[in-house]
């Protein structure tokens, strides 16, 4: 079989436990990542009230200074992923966001806030497209799927834990003695919020530039492709990856239409306190959107080790049929609790094509290719995804549904109609994707 990522079967793969240090540490950067990304979402109000912005100015703030400059950096990074050290990269990198996260909280004006996640957003544009591409080279393709679904579980880990984690901060911070002397002394909650959250991934950086990047599993010595050979490998393959793309570019769309906006939705609509919406939808993050993530990993490998070439699509196709669903109907239920139990089966769901998009990848793109593709795949789905849910939800509330409670429409709008384009991209890339794979 004329596999679209040829493997090296005369050395021996690494061992289980190095496998899976690299993805705990992995989990642990990714976990940093999410809480510096998502804490924001519990400021709505403060932010907008220091800065006199609307819904659509501070929508901006994930969608373009965020998420712009995410999608940007990627491709660049992820070129030097396949060259150079990736543990190094991430490492750099680490620190370079965590930095950035604290100055966030230094900000005095929108345009400094504006700034300050640029950096934020350039620093973790490393992370996944280095880690996918290290992954590859730990763990043989049958064996793929679980490793790369055990470090995604960290994303909605890292959300839950911001939510949670960041609702108490906020209103322990209310009043601290904090505040009124020592470091801290003059800045607002959502500031030294910031600071703190920020702080913790410092302690990660010794840890990668410590761990030794695998070996580059079939590479035959090439230490990079040129650019026009990467070119090359995508146009081989455009047909499949531009249809996985799209399709892997619905399920950001409904993950940032939730976590960014739901905490505003259970806020205006339902009356909760910042600590009381953290609490209820990291809960449910922490439960279903993890299980999910692991659950798309497990599901891929099951269906991969039967022969399935196209496992990772099907898998994640079959998991978003009722996402949009569920994810539609969340915002219109009558009470919190009732919108709380629809978020529950549309987080699960929304997060198992996490796990299938990042193994799908590796299987049909080289080696030296593999973290630049991966970056190509992030750039376009988090620019669709931060370009669509924050913007598009903050326009509509602003403009369309009007009003306190307009969220609740807006949201399900976005997400009743991201589900099922997903669903149809991908049935559509199976049959390329296959042939891609050489079958």
């Amino acid at each position: 079989m004329n596999e679209g990522a040829p493997q090296d079967t005369t050395r021996p793969w690494p061992s289980t436990r190095r496998g899976w240090l690299a993805v705990l540490l992995l989990a642990l950067a990714s976990i940093m990542s999410q809480f510096d990304r998502t804490v924001i979402n519990l400021m709505v109000g403060p932010i907008k009230a220091a800065f006199s912005l609307d819904d659509t100015m501070f929508g901006a703030l994930q969608g373009i200074a965020f998420g712009i400059f995410y999608v940007l950096a990627c491709i660049p990074i992820g070129r030097l992923a396949d060259r150079y050290s990736r543990s190094v990269i991430i490492g750099i990198a680490i620190g370079f966001w965590s930095l950035f996260a604290m100055a966030s909280g230094l900000a005095r004006s929108y345009a400094q806030l504006f700034l300050t996640r640029i950096g934020v957003a350039v620093g973790e544009a490393s992370l996944t497209p280095a880690g996918f591409s290290m992954l590859s080279d730990l763990f043989p393709p049958e064996r793929l799927g679980k490793p790369v679904g055990a470090y995604l579980m960290s994303s909605p880990v890292g959300q839950a834990l911001a939510f949670m984690g960041g609702g108490l901060l906020l209103q322990s911070l209310s009043g601290s003695a904090l505040l009124a002397s020592g470091p801290l002394a003059g800045f607002e909650p959502w500031q030294a919020a910031f600071v703190i959250v920020g702080l913790p991934g410092l302690l990660l950086v010794p840890a990668f530039l410590l761990f030794k990047d695998p070996d580059r599993r079939g590479t035959d010595g090439v230490e990079q492709l040129p650019l026009r050979e990467v070119c090359a490998v995508v146009r081989e393959r455009g047909a499949a990856l531009a249809l996985m793309f799209s399709g892997f570019a619905m399920v950001p769309v409904v993950s940032y239409a939730i976590g960014i906006w739901s905490p505003a939705l259970f806020q205006r609509v339902h009356g909760w306190s910042p600590a009381q919406v953290g609490l209820g939808i990291g809960l449910v993050m922490l439960c279903f959107g993890t299980s999910g993530a692991w659950f798309g990993g497990w599901l891929n490998d099951r269906y991969a080790q039967r022969g399935q070439l196209d496992a990772p699509l099907k898998v994640a196709a079959l998991g978003f049929v009722s996402c949009g669903l569920f994810g539609a109907l969340a915002p219109l239920m009558p009470n919190a609790w009732l919108t709380l139990l629809c978020f529950a089966p549309t987080m699960f769901l929304s997060n198992i094509p996490y796990a299938c998009a990042g193994t799908a990848l590796q299987l049909i793109v080289p080696n030296r290719a593999r973290a630049q593709v991966s970056a190509m795949y992030i750039t376009m789905t988090t620019l669709i995804g931060l370009g669509v849910s924050p913007v598009v939800v903050g326009f509509m509330n602003d403009r369309v549904f009007t009003g306190p409670t307009g969220i609740r429409y807006s949201m399900a709008v976005v997400i009743g109609i991201a589900a099922p384009l997903l669903v149809l991209f991908l049935q559509l890339a199976r049959a390329p994707y296959r042939r891609a794979r050489g079958g």
